[in-house]
């Protein structure tokens, strides 16, 4: 039983690195992953060569046959490279693997990996996905170099620095997607870096508040402007707007459309950080309450009428994201439809989900010119 454990400890290592990795970075997820005993034993590494070892036909001390149920890992480059893999990526594309979505909270990744799937700047802070509609933003104490001060304000607050290591700050590329990424619907995941081995822990899904500015020092001791952006944790917004969606009494779609359109202003001077979060509940529970009636009852994909009333006799159905991987945060208006539990999770568990959600995306597209 023990020596199973280990191998489902390493198996799903070997997952969340995309099916191959080095020794040091299996030791790494285990590590931080796992919840195994490691305390328990001398050299818990050694546990893992030696199941690595029984169940490769790479090495001397495998007792199977080739390819049979037990064959499970392979040698990369040749035994004592370091490298292994999953045998059935040898023969398979090296993308059967990818990342739970969302990711999960507390569970560490692979930096390298998560741009292999998803690509963005190996490099930069702050990281956009060009085919995906996500954007990552890595944070560690050794940005305090360049004078970022990244950092929890409370347990659901979180303030970002801005990209660029020299001059002011402007907000183009990284900071302008940042700002700009609810009209755009992208996600927001920040990482935490555990200090070496590009190893990062994800935190949370984020969504901007605002931002406002602070003088610093930049790469080359120059006082400049920095852009610190406001961040709160979307699971909060979304929550909080839920709760404050009855106080929009308001049915007519051309004032919830304009209520849902308008974002929080950002300008520190103008507004309390308090001010904007209220601000983006309501433009949140204007966005859902703009989907459900526009709706009228009638589920957007399959045209059927909901499948049952609520408590407070009003049409069950669920607002989707349609140009995003998830179905919480902030939108923009003509990227949300209300569509029944059913087909909810067709879009998303189906095999023909993809193509289900296109075709939603086109009668929303029409609904919308509609109203233009």
């Amino acid at each position: 039983m023990e020596r199973i454990e280990w191998l489902q400890a390493i198996f799903k290592a070997f997952k969340e690195l995309g099916g191959k990795g080095t020794l040091e970075d299996v030791y790494s997820m285990i590590e931080y992953n796992s919840s195994l005993p490691l305390d328990k034993y001398t050299d818990w590494k050694a546990q893992i060569r030696k199941t690595i070892y029984l169940h490769s036909s790479d090495c001397e001390v495998f007792k199977g046959r080739p390819n049979d149920k037990s064959d499970i890992f392979y040698s990369l480059e040749g035994k004592g490279t370091g490298g292994w893999g999953i045998r059935d990526q040898q023969s398979k594309h090296n993308n059967t693997f990818s990342l739970e979505y969302p990711f999960i909270e507390g569970q560490v990744y692979k930096r390298s990996y998560i741009h292999d799937l998803y690509g963005g700047n190996r490099q930069r802070g702050i990281a956009a996905s060009k085919d995906k509609p996500m954007i990552f933003i890595f944070s560690g104490k050794e940005g305090k170099t360049y004078g970022y001060e990244d950092g929890w304000q409370d347990e659901n607050t979180f303030f970002y620095t801005g990209e660029g290591q020299i001059g002011n700050q402007e907000f183009k590329e990284g900071n302008k997607a940042l700002k700009d990424h609810i009209e755009n619907s992208k996600d927001i995941y920040l990482l935490e870096s555990l200090g070496g081995k590009g190893l990062y822990r994800f935190v949370s899904q984020l969504t901007c508040i605002g931002y406002h500015f602070a003088q610093g020092i930049d790469k080359l001791n120059n006082s400049r402007t920095m852009i610190i952006f406001e961040f709160e944790k979307t699971n909060k917004v979304s929550q909080d707007s839920e709760n404050i969606e009855k106080e929009i009494e308001s049915t007519n779609l051309e004032e919830l459309r304009k209520l849902a359109k308008n974002a929080a202003n950002n300008s520190s001077t103008m507004t309390t950080l308090q001010e904007r979060k209220t601000t983006i509940r309501k433009r949140g529970a204007a966005i859902k309450k703009y989907a459900l009636v526009r709706a009228e009852g009638i589920c957007e994909a399959c045209e059927q009428f909901a499948p049952f009333y609520t408590t407070k006799d009003e049409p069950f159905l669920e607002v989707h994201h349609l140009t995003r991987l998830s179905d919480g945060g902030l939108d923009h208006p003509e990227h949300v439809a209300a569509i029944c539990p059913n087909c909810h999770k067709r879009v998303h568990h189906s095999k023909d989900g993809k193509e289900y959600n296109d075709q939603l995306i086109k009668k929303i597209k029409e609904k919308e010119l509609a109203y233009n």
